[in-house]
C-alpha cells in the first residue's frame, strides 16, 4: 500500500496515469479464494490513490510476480513500475525480496522500490551523478520530480576512492561547478531547480546511501548502470546495492528519452 500511495503520489504531481496491478502467484498453493482476495486488495489500493485525487485503473494478472510484471510493463510501454521491497526489515541483512530483486534487474523501465515514508513525499530528492549524459537526464529527471513535488534537490558526485576513510562536503554557492556535476546542475537548472551541490570520496554505493541517511533524503535517484563509471563486474551494480540498502526509497531511472 506505500507503493500505492507513493506511485499515486508521483502520478497527482506529473499528471500520468496510474494502473495497479495485482499478480496472483500460481507458483504456490492457495488456500483460500484468491480472485476475491485479488478484487478486495484492488478495491482497497484503488481508494488508496482515490485520496490523492488519482483515478486508477485495477488488472488482475497471474503467473510468476516478478516475471509477470516486466512483461506488463513492457508490454504496456510503462515509464514507471513502482513496488514495495517485498521482504527484509529496517536495519536486518535481507532488504529486499525476490520480486522485487527480478524487477530490478529485468525491467526496461524505471523502478521505484517504495519505503515508507511522510505525506509530503518527495520532500528531499538526492540524485547521484557521474558526469556523463545519461547521469544528465537521470539529473532533469529528479528535478522534474522536485519542481512538481515542491522539494529540495541535490545532486551528487562520488570520486571512487576504494581505501581510506570516506568524506563529503557541500560546495559553497561561490563555487563553480566540478566536470563532473556541471552536466548535471545545468540539465536541473533548466527546469528551474535549485539544486544543492554535494561531492563525496569513497565507494560510490556506500557514499551514496551514507548521504541520503545523512540529509535525511526520502528519493534516491540514481541511473540503471550507477554512478562513476564503475564496471558491474568489478563492484556489482551501484543502483542495485542503493536499492537494496537505503533506508529511503530508491527510483533506478532508465530513460529512453528527457521526457520520460
Amino acid at each position: 500500500m506505500e507503493a500505492v500511495r507513493q506511485a499515486a503520489r508521483l502520478a497527482s504531481i506529473t499528471g500520468a496515469g496510474l494502473e495497479i496491478a495485482y499478480v496472483m502467484d500460481t507458483g504456490r498453493a492457495h488456500a483460500d479464494d484468491v480472485e476475491r482476495e485479488a478484487e478486495e486488495v484492488l478495491s482497497r489500493a484503488a481508494g488508496r490513490a482515490a485520496e490523492l485525487d488519482v483515478r486508477a485503473e485495477t488488472r488482475i494478472l497471474a503467473g510468476d510476480p516478478g516475471a509477470v510484471l516486466v512483461g506488463e510493463a513492457a508490454e504496456e510501454e510503462v515509464d514507471l513500475l513502482c513496488l514495495g521491497p517485498d521482504a527484509g526489515l529496517i536495519g536486518g541483512a535481507l532488504r529486499i525480496g525476490q520480486v522485487a530483486a527480478h524487477v530490478l534487474r529485468e525491467a526496461l523501465c524505471s523502478v521505484l522500490v517504495a519505503r515508507p515514508d511522510g505525506a509530503g513525499f518527495p520532500r528531499r530528492i538526492t540524485c547521484g551523478v557521474d558526469g556523463s549524459d545519461a547521469s544528465a537526464d537521470t539529473a532533469a529527471f529528479a528535478a522534474g520530480l522536485a519542481t512538481a513535488a515542491g522539494g529540495d534537490l541535490r545532486v551528487l558526485h562520488v570520486v571512487p576512492v576504494f581505501r581510506g576513510h570516506d568524506r563529503d562536503w557541500t560546495l559553497r554557492e561561490d563555487e563553480p561547478n566540478p566536470p563532473e556535476l556541471e552536466p548535471a546542475v545545468a540539465a536541473a537548472t533548466a527546469l528551474g531547480a535549485d539544486p544543492i551541490r554535494e561531492m563525496a570520496m569513497g565507494r560510490p554505493e556506500h557514499a551514496l546511501v551514507a548521504a541520503v541517511g545523512r540529509t535525511e533524503t526520502d528519493l534516491l535517484v540514481v541511473g540503471h548502470r550507477g554512478v562513476s563509471g564503475v564496471r558491474r563486474v568489478l563492484l556489482g551494480s551501484v543502483s542495485e546495492y542503493c536499492a537494496h540498502h537505503a533506508p529511503c526509497s530508491v527510483l533506478v531511472a532508465r530513460l529512453g528519452s528527457t521526457d520520460r
